[in-house]
Protein backbone atom coordinates (compact mmCIF):
# COMPACT_ATOMS: atom_id res chain seq x y z
CA UNK A 1 0.00 0.00 0.00
CA UNK A 2 3.01 2.52 0.81
CA UNK A 3 3.70 2.99 -3.52
CA UNK A 4 -0.44 3.73 -3.82
CA UNK A 5 -1.24 7.44 -4.10
CA UNK A 6 -4.66 8.15 -4.83
CA UNK A 7 -8.19 6.98 -4.38
CA UNK A 8 -11.66 7.76 -5.55
CA UNK A 9 -15.10 7.11 -4.50
CA UNK A 10 -17.04 4.32 -5.49
CA UNK A 11 -20.22 3.91 -3.50
CA UNK A 12 -22.37 3.97 -0.25
CA UNK A 13 -22.89 0.48 1.37
CA UNK A 14 -24.89 0.00 4.80
CA UNK A 15 -23.88 -3.11 6.29
CA UNK A 16 -25.34 -3.87 10.17
CA UNK A 17 -26.57 -0.35 10.41
CA UNK A 18 -23.22 0.86 9.96
CA UNK A 19 -22.07 3.18 6.75
CA UNK A 20 -19.69 2.01 4.50
CA UNK A 21 -17.77 3.33 1.89
CA UNK A 22 -15.58 1.39 -1.11
CA UNK A 23 -12.85 3.20 -2.11
CA UNK A 24 -10.22 2.62 -5.05
CA UNK A 25 -6.63 3.03 -4.17
CA UNK A 26 -4.46 3.43 -7.11
CA UNK A 27 -0.75 2.05 -7.78
CA UNK A 28 1.97 5.03 -7.42
CA UNK A 29 3.78 3.01 -10.07
CA UNK A 30 0.89 2.54 -12.37
CA UNK A 31 -2.09 4.65 -11.64
CA UNK A 32 -4.41 2.48 -13.99
CA UNK A 33 -3.88 -0.37 -11.62
CA UNK A 34 -5.99 -0.27 -7.86
CA UNK A 35 -7.11 -1.89 -4.65
CA UNK A 36 -10.38 -1.80 -3.43
CA UNK A 37 -11.01 -1.27 0.42
CA UNK A 38 -14.20 -0.65 2.68
CA UNK A 39 -14.01 1.94 4.93
CA UNK A 40 -16.47 3.19 7.92
CA UNK A 41 -17.72 6.83 7.67
CA UNK A 42 -20.32 9.13 9.79
CA UNK A 43 -23.66 9.40 8.58
CA UNK A 44 -23.94 12.81 6.50
CA UNK A 45 -19.94 12.67 5.70
CA UNK A 46 -19.47 12.40 2.17
CA UNK A 47 -15.70 11.39 1.68
CA UNK A 48 -14.70 12.71 -2.33
CA UNK A 49 -11.60 12.42 -4.66
CA UNK A 50 -9.43 15.21 -5.55
CA UNK A 51 -10.63 17.76 -2.56
CA UNK A 52 -7.68 19.11 -0.40
CA UNK A 53 -9.41 17.60 2.66
CA UNK A 54 -8.87 13.99 1.76
CA UNK A 55 -6.07 13.62 3.00
CA UNK A 56 -6.72 14.55 6.66
CA UNK A 57 -10.24 13.00 6.42
CA UNK A 58 -8.79 9.03 5.52
CA UNK A 59 -5.50 9.30 7.71
CA UNK A 60 -8.46 8.18 10.61
CA UNK A 61 -8.46 4.92 8.31
CA UNK A 62 -4.57 4.40 8.66
CA UNK A 63 -5.45 0.60 8.65
CA UNK A 64 -5.58 0.69 5.76
CA UNK A 65 -3.12 3.64 4.18
CA UNK A 66 0.09 4.56 5.29
CA UNK A 67 1.07 8.48 6.25
CA UNK A 68 3.10 8.37 2.86
CA UNK A 69 0.43 7.06 0.77
CA UNK A 70 -1.66 9.61 2.64
CA UNK A 71 0.66 12.80 1.52
CA UNK A 72 0.66 11.83 -2.17
CA UNK A 73 -3.60 11.38 -1.84
CA UNK A 74 -5.05 12.63 -4.91
CA UNK A 75 -2.78 12.64 -7.46
CA UNK A 76 0.12 10.37 -9.18
CA UNK A 77 3.49 11.97 -9.39
CA UNK A 78 5.43 8.95 -10.42
CA UNK A 79 7.51 8.55 -13.55
CA UNK A 80 6.55 7.25 -17.22
CA UNK A 81 4.92 4.38 -17.56
CA UNK A 82 3.41 2.25 -20.86
CA UNK A 83 0.89 -0.79 -20.76
CA UNK A 84 -1.86 -2.28 -22.29
CA UNK A 85 -5.23 -1.95 -20.68
CA UNK A 86 -8.74 -3.12 -21.80
CA UNK A 87 -10.99 -0.22 -22.37
CA UNK A 88 -14.95 0.66 -23.73
CA UNK A 89 -15.55 2.77 -25.98
CA UNK A 90 -17.70 5.46 -24.88
CA UNK A 91 -17.88 8.65 -27.06
CA UNK A 92 -16.83 10.01 -30.56
CA UNK A 93 -15.58 13.46 -30.98
CA UNK A 94 -18.19 16.17 -33.54
CA UNK A 95 -16.14 14.91 -36.92
CA UNK A 96 -15.82 11.24 -35.49
CA UNK A 97 -11.96 11.36 -35.71
CA UNK A 98 -11.52 10.60 -31.98
CA UNK A 99 -13.24 8.08 -29.66
CA UNK A 100 -13.02 8.38 -26.16
CA UNK A 101 -11.81 5.33 -24.66
CA UNK A 102 -12.86 4.66 -20.79
CA UNK A 103 -10.01 2.36 -18.37
CA UNK A 104 -11.80 2.74 -15.82
CA UNK A 105 -13.99 5.29 -13.89
CA UNK A 106 -11.10 7.57 -13.31
CA UNK A 107 -9.52 7.60 -16.28
CA UNK A 108 -10.61 7.98 -19.93
CA UNK A 109 -8.14 8.93 -23.41
CA UNK A 110 -8.43 9.61 -26.83
CA UNK A 111 -7.45 7.55 -29.70
CA UNK A 112 -7.13 8.41 -33.21
CA UNK A 113 -9.71 6.86 -35.10
CA UNK A 114 -7.94 5.33 -38.69
CA UNK A 115 -7.65 2.41 -40.78
CA UNK A 116 -5.45 1.23 -38.52
CA UNK A 117 -7.50 1.10 -36.03
CA UNK A 118 -9.70 -1.82 -34.73
CA UNK A 119 -13.31 -1.43 -35.40
CA UNK A 120 -14.52 1.36 -33.08
CA UNK A 121 -18.16 0.73 -31.79
CA UNK A 122 -19.92 2.66 -28.91
CA UNK A 123 -19.63 0.03 -25.70
CA UNK A 124 -17.60 -1.87 -27.25
CA UNK A 125 -14.30 -3.23 -25.11
CA UNK A 126 -10.62 -2.59 -27.15
CA UNK A 127 -7.10 -2.89 -26.43
CA UNK A 128 -5.35 0.48 -25.73
CA UNK A 129 -1.57 0.81 -25.64
CA UNK A 130 -1.47 3.70 -22.95
CA UNK A 131 1.53 6.09 -22.02
CA UNK A 132 2.46 8.42 -19.70
CA UNK A 133 5.12 10.70 -19.91
CA UNK A 134 5.71 14.06 -18.87
CA UNK A 135 2.55 14.02 -16.81
CA UNK A 136 0.30 13.42 -19.76
CA UNK A 137 -1.72 10.14 -20.64
CA UNK A 138 -2.07 9.51 -24.53
CA UNK A 139 -2.92 6.14 -25.72
CA UNK A 140 -3.26 4.01 -29.05
CA UNK A 141 -5.77 1.73 -29.90
CA UNK A 142 -4.23 -0.12 -33.41
CA UNK A 143 -4.25 -3.46 -33.14
CA UNK A 144 -0.77 -3.57 -34.33
CA UNK A 145 0.56 -1.60 -31.70
CA UNK A 146 -1.56 -3.20 -28.49
CA UNK A 147 -0.12 -6.74 -30.31
CA UNK A 148 3.62 -5.44 -30.37
CA UNK A 149 3.15 -3.99 -26.67
CA UNK A 150 1.30 -6.62 -25.06
CA UNK A 151 4.74 -9.08 -26.66
CA UNK A 152 7.06 -5.93 -25.04
CA UNK A 153 5.48 -6.68 -21.52
CA UNK A 154 5.58 -10.21 -21.80
CA UNK A 155 9.12 -10.43 -22.65
CA UNK A 156 10.07 -8.18 -19.62
CA UNK A 157 8.04 -10.04 -17.44
CA UNK A 158 10.40 -13.21 -18.62
CA UNK A 159 13.27 -12.01 -17.79
CA UNK A 160 13.85 -12.58 -14.17
CA UNK A 161 12.52 -16.17 -14.52
CA UNK A 162 12.31 -16.89 -18.36
CA UNK A 163 10.37 -20.28 -19.03
CA UNK A 164 9.44 -19.27 -22.68
CA UNK A 165 11.35 -19.33 -26.19
CA UNK A 166 10.47 -17.56 -29.13
CA UNK A 167 10.74 -17.79 -32.65
CA UNK A 168 12.18 -14.86 -33.83
CA UNK A 169 13.32 -13.98 -37.48
CA UNK A 170 17.05 -12.40 -37.69
CA UNK A 171 16.14 -9.26 -40.01
CA UNK A 172 19.39 -7.53 -39.91
CA UNK A 173 23.49 -8.03 -38.71
CA UNK A 174 24.49 -4.74 -36.62
CA UNK A 175 27.63 -3.29 -37.01
CA UNK A 176 29.23 -0.71 -34.05
CA UNK A 177 31.18 2.16 -34.81
CA UNK A 178 34.51 1.07 -35.60
CA UNK A 179 32.70 -1.41 -38.59
CA UNK A 180 33.12 -4.18 -36.16
CA UNK A 181 30.17 -6.91 -35.97
CA UNK A 182 28.13 -6.77 -33.02
CA UNK A 183 25.10 -8.49 -32.79
CA UNK A 184 21.51 -9.08 -35.02
CA UNK A 185 18.27 -7.19 -35.18
CA UNK A 186 15.59 -9.87 -34.73
CA UNK A 187 11.61 -9.69 -35.24
CA UNK A 188 9.30 -11.42 -32.24
CA UNK A 189 6.34 -11.02 -34.30
CA UNK A 190 6.39 -7.71 -35.00
CA UNK A 191 8.96 -6.17 -31.86
CA UNK A 192 12.12 -5.48 -32.71
CA UNK A 193 14.83 -6.67 -30.64
CA UNK A 194 18.69 -7.14 -29.89
CA UNK A 195 20.41 -10.46 -30.42
CA UNK A 196 24.35 -10.20 -29.35
CA UNK A 197 26.66 -11.98 -31.57
CA UNK A 198 27.92 -13.89 -28.50
CA UNK A 199 23.83 -15.33 -27.57
CA UNK A 200 23.51 -16.65 -31.02
CA UNK A 201 24.92 -19.97 -30.90
CA UNK A 202 26.81 -22.11 -28.31
CA UNK A 203 30.25 -21.92 -30.74
CA UNK A 204 31.18 -19.00 -32.21
CA UNK A 205 29.72 -18.28 -36.29
CA UNK A 206 31.74 -19.45 -38.91
CA UNK A 207 29.65 -16.73 -40.99
CA UNK A 208 27.15 -14.39 -39.27
CA UNK A 209 26.04 -13.97 -42.64
CA UNK A 210 24.37 -17.14 -42.57
CA UNK A 211 21.83 -16.43 -40.03
CA UNK A 212 19.73 -13.81 -42.17
CA UNK A 213 16.67 -14.12 -42.65
CA UNK A 214 16.52 -17.54 -40.60
CA UNK A 215 13.93 -18.02 -37.87
CA UNK A 216 15.65 -19.16 -34.34
CA UNK A 217 14.28 -19.77 -30.91
CA UNK A 218 15.07 -16.90 -28.57
CA UNK A 219 14.45 -16.28 -24.77
CA UNK A 220 14.45 -12.96 -22.95
CA UNK A 221 17.92 -11.60 -20.92
CA UNK A 222 17.92 -8.19 -20.48
CA UNK A 223 16.86 -4.49 -20.97
CA UNK A 224 18.52 -1.71 -22.73
CA UNK A 225 16.94 1.39 -22.68
CA UNK A 226 13.89 0.64 -24.91
CA UNK A 227 15.47 -2.45 -26.42
CA UNK A 228 14.92 -5.66 -25.17
CA UNK A 229 18.24 -8.19 -25.88
CA UNK A 230 17.44 -11.49 -26.31
CA UNK A 231 19.33 -15.21 -26.41
CA UNK A 232 19.33 -17.81 -28.65
CA UNK A 233 22.14 -19.43 -26.76
CA UNK A 234 20.33 -19.41 -23.37
CA UNK A 235 17.54 -21.06 -25.33
CA UNK A 236 20.25 -23.89 -26.50
CA UNK A 237 21.09 -24.13 -23.05
CA UNK A 238 17.77 -24.83 -21.90
CA UNK A 239 17.94 -28.21 -24.51
CA UNK A 240 21.42 -28.91 -23.26
CA UNK A 241 20.95 -31.13 -20.18
CA UNK A 242 18.16 -33.90 -21.86
CA UNK A 243 20.62 -34.58 -24.33
CA UNK A 244 23.56 -35.52 -22.46
CA UNK A 245 21.27 -37.56 -20.14
CA UNK A 246 20.52 -39.00 -23.32
CA UNK A 247 24.45 -39.38 -24.64
CA UNK A 248 25.33 -40.76 -21.09
CA UNK A 249 23.01 -43.68 -21.63
CA UNK A 250 24.39 -44.52 -25.38
CA UNK A 251 26.50 -47.59 -25.54
CA UNK A 252 29.86 -46.96 -27.28
CA UNK A 253 29.35 -48.76 -30.23
CA UNK A 254 26.34 -46.43 -31.01
CA UNK A 255 26.94 -44.36 -34.03
CA UNK A 256 25.68 -40.77 -33.30
CA UNK A 257 24.84 -37.87 -35.93
CA UNK A 258 26.04 -34.37 -35.35
CA UNK A 259 27.10 -31.06 -38.09
CA UNK A 260 30.16 -29.35 -38.52
CA UNK A 261 30.39 -25.52 -36.61
CA UNK A 262 33.42 -25.15 -37.68
CA UNK A 263 37.02 -26.29 -39.41
CA UNK A 264 40.01 -25.71 -37.53
CA UNK A 265 44.18 -27.06 -38.33
CA UNK A 266 43.39 -29.35 -35.56
CA UNK A 267 39.80 -30.93 -36.46
CA UNK A 268 36.54 -30.08 -36.47
CA UNK A 269 34.20 -28.99 -33.88
CA UNK A 270 30.50 -30.45 -34.03
CA UNK A 271 27.17 -29.94 -32.74
CA UNK A 272 24.85 -32.32 -31.21
CA UNK A 273 21.43 -31.49 -31.46
CA UNK A 274 22.13 -27.89 -32.05
CA UNK A 275 23.23 -26.98 -28.40
CA UNK A 276 26.16 -29.60 -27.00
CA UNK A 277 29.48 -28.88 -28.48
CA UNK A 278 32.83 -31.03 -29.03
CA UNK A 279 35.27 -31.51 -31.15
CA UNK A 280 36.46 -34.38 -33.17
CA UNK A 281 40.73 -34.44 -32.91
CA UNK A 282 42.76 -35.63 -36.23
CA UNK A 283 43.76 -38.25 -34.43
CA UNK A 284 40.14 -39.49 -33.28
CA UNK A 285 39.17 -39.29 -37.15
CA UNK A 286 39.03 -42.88 -39.48
CA UNK A 287 41.23 -42.87 -42.39
CA UNK A 288 37.76 -41.58 -44.48
CA UNK A 289 37.29 -38.38 -42.49
CA UNK A 290 40.93 -38.11 -42.18
CA UNK A 291 41.23 -38.25 -46.28
CA UNK A 292 38.43 -34.97 -46.17
CA UNK A 293 40.46 -33.12 -43.36
CA UNK A 294 42.88 -33.23 -45.26
CA UNK A 295 42.04 -32.19 -48.81
CA UNK A 296 39.42 -29.22 -47.23
CA UNK A 297 36.27 -31.76 -48.39
CA UNK A 298 34.94 -31.09 -44.86
CA UNK A 299 31.96 -28.29 -44.71
CA UNK A 300 30.81 -26.18 -41.77
CA UNK A 301 26.71 -27.80 -41.99
CA UNK A 302 27.67 -31.26 -43.21
CA UNK A 303 26.39 -34.15 -40.92
CA UNK A 304 29.10 -35.77 -39.56
CA UNK A 305 28.53 -39.48 -37.51
CA UNK A 306 30.95 -40.78 -34.18
CA UNK A 307 31.12 -42.34 -31.09
CA UNK A 308 30.44 -40.58 -27.52
CA UNK A 309 34.08 -41.81 -25.69
CA UNK A 310 33.33 -39.98 -22.75
CA UNK A 311 31.45 -37.35 -20.72
CA UNK A 312 32.76 -35.63 -18.34
CA UNK A 313 30.37 -32.88 -16.78
CA UNK A 314 29.09 -31.01 -20.17
CA UNK A 315 31.77 -31.87 -21.44
CA UNK A 316 31.57 -34.39 -24.68
CA UNK A 317 34.45 -36.72 -25.43
CA UNK A 318 33.53 -37.94 -29.21
CA UNK A 319 35.87 -40.33 -31.74
CA UNK A 320 35.36 -42.54 -34.83
CA UNK A 321 37.10 -45.27 -33.62
CA UNK A 322 35.71 -47.68 -31.04
CA UNK A 323 38.70 -49.50 -30.36
CA UNK A 324 41.20 -46.30 -30.55
CA UNK A 325 39.37 -45.70 -26.61
CA UNK A 326 39.92 -49.47 -26.33
CA UNK A 327 43.83 -48.88 -27.22
CA UNK A 328 44.17 -45.75 -24.47
CA UNK A 329 42.66 -47.82 -22.15
CA UNK A 330 44.57 -50.71 -22.65
CA UNK A 331 47.88 -48.03 -22.59
CA UNK A 332 47.14 -46.37 -19.29
CA UNK A 333 46.59 -49.88 -17.85
CA UNK A 334 49.89 -50.92 -19.01
CA UNK A 335 51.73 -47.40 -17.93
CA UNK A 336 49.80 -47.88 -14.30
CA UNK A 337 50.91 -51.51 -13.65
CA UNK A 338 54.51 -50.82 -14.97
CA UNK A 339 56.75 -48.29 -12.74
CA UNK A 340 58.69 -47.39 -15.70
CA UNK A 341 56.97 -48.34 -18.63
CA UNK A 342 58.35 -47.08 -22.07
CA UNK A 343 55.89 -47.03 -25.41
CA UNK A 344 56.97 -47.95 -28.98
CA UNK A 345 55.82 -45.64 -31.44
CA UNK A 346 56.53 -44.38 -35.22
CA UNK A 347 56.86 -40.48 -36.09
CA UNK A 348 53.03 -39.41 -38.53
CA UNK A 349 53.40 -36.43 -38.76
CA UNK A 350 56.00 -33.28 -38.21
CA UNK A 351 55.09 -29.49 -37.12
CA UNK A 352 57.01 -26.48 -36.30
CA UNK A 353 55.62 -26.98 -32.27
CA UNK A 354 55.77 -30.33 -32.51
CA UNK A 355 55.24 -33.88 -33.25
CA UNK A 356 52.42 -36.58 -33.88
CA UNK A 357 53.40 -39.80 -32.34
CA UNK A 358 51.17 -43.42 -33.89
CA UNK A 359 51.80 -46.54 -31.47
CA UNK A 360 49.98 -49.76 -33.64
CA UNK A 361 50.02 -51.74 -30.63
CA UNK A 362 47.46 -49.86 -28.57
CA UNK A 363 45.11 -49.73 -31.59
CA UNK A 364 46.52 -46.85 -33.86
CA UNK A 365 46.64 -44.54 -31.56
CA UNK A 366 47.68 -41.01 -31.98
CA UNK A 367 49.16 -38.21 -29.27
CA UNK A 368 51.02 -34.80 -29.99
CA UNK A 369 54.10 -33.82 -28.43
CA UNK A 370 54.90 -30.45 -27.79
CA UNK A 371 58.51 -29.13 -29.01
CA UNK A 372 59.45 -28.23 -25.11
CA UNK A 373 59.68 -32.08 -24.57
CA UNK A 374 60.98 -33.34 -27.41
CA UNK A 375 63.95 -32.86 -29.80
CA UNK A 376 63.00 -31.94 -32.66
CA UNK A 377 66.20 -31.82 -34.75
CA UNK A 378 66.31 -36.08 -33.97
CA UNK A 379 62.62 -36.99 -35.52
CA UNK A 380 61.08 -37.27 -38.74
CA UNK A 381 58.05 -38.87 -40.18
CA UNK A 382 58.28 -42.86 -40.51
CA UNK A 383 61.00 -42.82 -37.73
CA UNK A 384 60.63 -45.37 -35.09
CA UNK A 385 61.15 -43.74 -31.09
CA UNK A 386 60.92 -45.28 -27.46
CA UNK A 387 58.89 -43.04 -25.50
CA UNK A 388 59.37 -42.91 -21.19
CA UNK A 389 55.69 -42.65 -20.25
CA UNK A 390 54.45 -41.31 -16.86
CA UNK A 391 50.99 -41.19 -17.01
CA UNK A 392 48.07 -41.49 -19.57
CA UNK A 393 45.12 -39.63 -19.60
CA UNK A 394 42.16 -41.58 -21.80
CA UNK A 395 39.62 -38.51 -21.32
CA UNK A 396 42.33 -36.01 -23.14
CA UNK A 397 43.96 -38.80 -25.28
CA UNK A 398 47.20 -37.46 -24.14
CA UNK A 399 50.63 -38.72 -22.33
CA UNK A 400 52.68 -37.40 -20.09
CA UNK A 401 56.55 -38.21 -20.86
CA UNK A 402 58.81 -39.34 -17.41
CA UNK A 403 61.75 -37.00 -16.92
CA UNK A 404 64.76 -38.41 -16.58
CA UNK A 405 67.22 -37.08 -13.53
Amino acid sequence: MSNQSSYELIKYNIYMGITTQNLKIYNDSDPLDFTTITVPIKEGVKVLSHEDYTAEALKKYDMYCTSEMMNNIASYEGGSFKTIREGIVSSFDDKRKQAIIDLSCKHSVAVDINTKNEQVEIGKKIDVVVTKKNGKIVADASSKMAQIERIKQELIKQIQTPTTAYAAMVKEVVFNNLNTFNGFMVDINGLKCFMPGAESDVVPLNDYNCLLGESLYVMPVATVKESIVVSHKEYLNTLKPKVLRTLEQTEKNTLITGKISSVKHFGVFILIDECVPTLLSVSEMNEETENKFKNDELVVGDDIQFYIDNINGERVIITQTVSKSEGWDKLKNEVDNEKEYNLNGVVKNVFNNGVVIISEKFNGITFFLSSKVVKMDTLEVGKEVILPVDSVDTIKKTVRLRISE
